[in-house]
């Protein structure tokens, strides 16, 4: 049965999207929930074999790295409030990036019920012209690894 939250967005099998954002100098980590979210996509991020060579290679042949991870490009179609806590937010971390001061944050997607935490920064938020009543936006965000356990479920002591 679908979810309706707060921005009247019906999403299904209550799944959402949070940024998490850590206080300066450390300390706990404050969440902040995305709403007018109508799908998710999971960021991909498939393991690279980054070839490497040497003169020392055995027989002088290409050798390779295999499992690296690159850096994924993630974006995310979203509806836009300017005057919503998650839309300043996400407008907050767009423009520390143009300055040269990127933030890194956490992103976590609850879809279908399993939890996923990613680590990363928000490139781009992009506010788009209005089709009938509905304003939408992107999110853009380079994600660099997936964060495990997850930070917010504390861990048996």
């Amino acid at each position: 049965m679908p979810v309706e939250v707060a921005s009247q967005v019906g999403i299904g099998w209550q799944d959402e999207l949070w940024i998490g954002r850590s206080a300066s100098g450390g300390g706990s980590t404050t969440w902040t929930q995305i709403l007018g979210i109508e799908t998710i996509d999971a960021p991909e991020k498939v393991p690279e074999d980054i070839d490497v060579t040497h003169m020392q290679s055995p027989g002088r042949t290409r050798e390779t790295i295999p499992g690296l991870l690159a850096a994924a490009d993630w974006s995310q179609e979203l509806q836009y409030w300017p005057d919503h806590a998650s839309q300043q937010l996400l407008d907050t971390l767009a423009a520390l990036n143009e300055t040269g001061e990127k933030e890194d944050v956490m992103v976590e997607f609850v879809v279908g019920g399993i939890r996923r935490t990613y680590r990363g920064y928000v490139n781009h938020f992009t506010p788009q012209s209005s089709v009938g009543e509905k304003r939408m936006a992107t999110l853009s965000m380079k994600i660099f690894n997936r964060i495990s356990p997850d930070p917010r479920v504390p861990e048996d002591g």
